[in-house]
């Protein structure tokens, strides 16, 4: 070596081979490893949104096939209460099925929110099923194509709220489960996705007043 140089050779190293290869695989390696855990964490959070909209999405339309059930009813029981009024069944129930019609009706219109409107539509359905219990002792009403047409309607219809409300439920659970999920809930939080309420009666939607005391 000619005098004045220095090797920047390490001792134990091979002339020829930098010594510094081994730090530059190693952080090659680091690199890599963060690489794939970065797109790892990326596909996870992508797959989470997913499931957020997927659920929210799936939460939206039950609501509002039940909105569609719910004034499939309210229609139905137009033609419904004029074969009943016009029967000579007891007019009481007759007053507290119309009263519970516009309830019902009246509830949602002030949108007080799905416990109350819970509390109204289950009201109605009370109402139609005790005409509905009253009309089987009325022979008339039994060969009464007018009667029996809209309350034949009727029961498919309430069935299908049942239907309708029960798959609403389970959707808004689910999406309340993610929402209150870690790190779901990072997700659904910057989704802007509130907890869904659920279509449960648990509050007296116009405190002290009676189904036929509200006018819609």
């Amino acid at each position: 070596m000619v005098a004045g140089e220095h090797s920047s050779a390490r001792p134990g190293v091979p002339a020829g081979v930098s010594w510094r290869t081994p730090i530059n695989s190693y952080l090659v390696t680091v690199f890599v490893i963060l690489a794939i855990l970065v797109l790892v964490v990326l596909a996870y959070a992508a797959s989470v949104e997913r499931r957020v909209r997927r659920y929210r999405s799936h939460t939206a339309a039950s609501r509002a096939l039940v909105t569609v059930e719910l004034e499939r009813r309210y229609v139905q029981l137009e033609p419904f209460i004029a074969a009943v009024d016009s029967s000579g069944m007891d007019q009481e129930k007759v007053r507290q099925l119309v009263g519970a019609r516009s309830w019902s009706k009246a509830v949602r219109d002030r949108g007080l929110g799905l416990g109350a409107q819970a509390a109204a539509e289950n009201a109605l359905s009370a109402a139609v099923h005790a005409v509905l219990a009253e009309s089987h002792q009325h022979p008339k009403l039994k060969a009464n194509w007018a009667f029996q047409g809209p309350a034949g309607d009727l029961e498919t219809t309430e069935k299908r709220i049942v239907g309708a409300v029960r798959v609403y439920n389970d959707n808004a659970y689910a999406l309340s489960l993610i929402r209150a999920s870690f790190p779901s809930k990072v997700v659904a939080a910057m989704l802007k996705v509130t907890s869904p309420e659920p279509f449960v009666e648990h509050v007296d939607p116009v405190g002290d007043a009676q189904p036929e005391d509200v006018v819609a």
